[in-house]
């Protein structure tokens, strides 16, 4: 938890400066989630207008309307994404840019003792791999975060604002994905992190050995330089293993239970069409309006 609230007072310091660009990234990313929650309902309308041409004839102009509102929603959320990607790889880079500039500073003012506790190649890769890695976060991380969760929330609104027992077809498996997804990302995030200071180890082991070959040659250390790097070496692959293993079964996991949930939205919207409860253009309507809308909201959890 101390650990949490550190980094979060630390992206804080550097993101401040940049409040100008995080609340245009935040007004475009909830725009163009907007026209992404809304453009499903205009696919819904348009099969069920087109359903009702083909049964029943007469004008199509009606269709024709909502498939260009449907190409304006997509087009201009694709729009609305990019301006937010671009603002925010902006801000981003000279956050990251910044803490550079203070890690090597910081360097600067540190004692002797600091560098002879500290192996040269873990100072190093403070400004390689780390500062690269929160860079790769910054700029991914906050746009997600905003994106997803806004995403998640208007879909879930949406679906049962049009249709309760639709929305209780499309949600079913909702509990089971989230236990899922929390698990194996508190799992992922644990060996990550491991994976991170591993490799920083392996780094610096490096880095010394490079520094000194001369006297491991002159002193015939060659083979227990070999048996350490093993050593160094398995920590990488167990902690790599592991957290590639549990950050990439989410993906497939999720895919499965989006498959089964594809054939509850179908047999749920079936249901309705034999019941009488809405008619044939309606509940096609509704089943491609659902099938998108489950996609949508699987989406923030893979």
């Amino acid at each position: 938890m101390n650990n949490s609230k550190s980094a979060l007072k630390y992206f804080y310091k550097y993101l401040k400066p940049h409040w100008k660009a995080i609340f245009w990234v935040t007004v475009f990313s909830l725009i163009s989630t907007f026209l992404q929650v809304l453009a499903p309902t205009y696919l819904g309308k348009a099969v069920t207008k087109l359903t009702s041409y083909v049964a029943n004839g007469g004008s199509i102009n009606s269709f024709l309307e909502i498939v260009a509102f449907l190409a304006a929603s997509y087009l201009l959320s694709t729009v609305a994404i990019f301006i937010s990607w671009v603002i925010m790889s902006n801000f981003t880079a000279h956050a990251n840019n910044s803490m550079r500039k203070n890690l090597f500073n910081k360097l600067q003012r540190m004692t002797i003792r600091y560098f002879d506790t500290h192996q040269d190649g873990k100072i190093l890769s403070l400004f390689t791999s780390d500062l690269d890695n929160i860079f790769n976060a910054m700029n991914q991380a906050i746009f997600e975060l905003i994106a997803q969760v806004s995403l998640f929330i208007g879909t879930i609104y949406i679906m049962f604002k049009i249709n309760v027992k639709m929305a209780l077809f499309t949600v079913m498996t909702l509990p089971l994905a989230l236990i899922l997804a929390l698990v194996l990302i508190k799992k992922a995030r644990k060996y990550i992190g491991l994976q991170q200071k591993e490799i920083s180890n392996l780094n610096g082991f490096i880095n010394e050995q490079l520094n000194g070959q001369a006297v491991i040659i002159t002193n015939g250390l060659q083979k227990q330089s070999v048996q350490e790097f093993k050593e160094y070496n398995k920590a990488v692959r167990n902690a790599m293993f592991k957290g590639q293993f549990y950050s990439g079964i989410l993906f497939p996991l999720m895919n499965g239970l989006a498959t089964l949930n594809f054939a509850i939205v179908i047999a749920g919207g079936t249901y309705l069409i034999l019941t009488n409860q809405v008619s044939m253009a309606a509940g096609l309507g509704l089943m491609v309006m659902f099938i998108e809308y489950f996609y949508t909201y699987f989406q923030p959890l893979t």
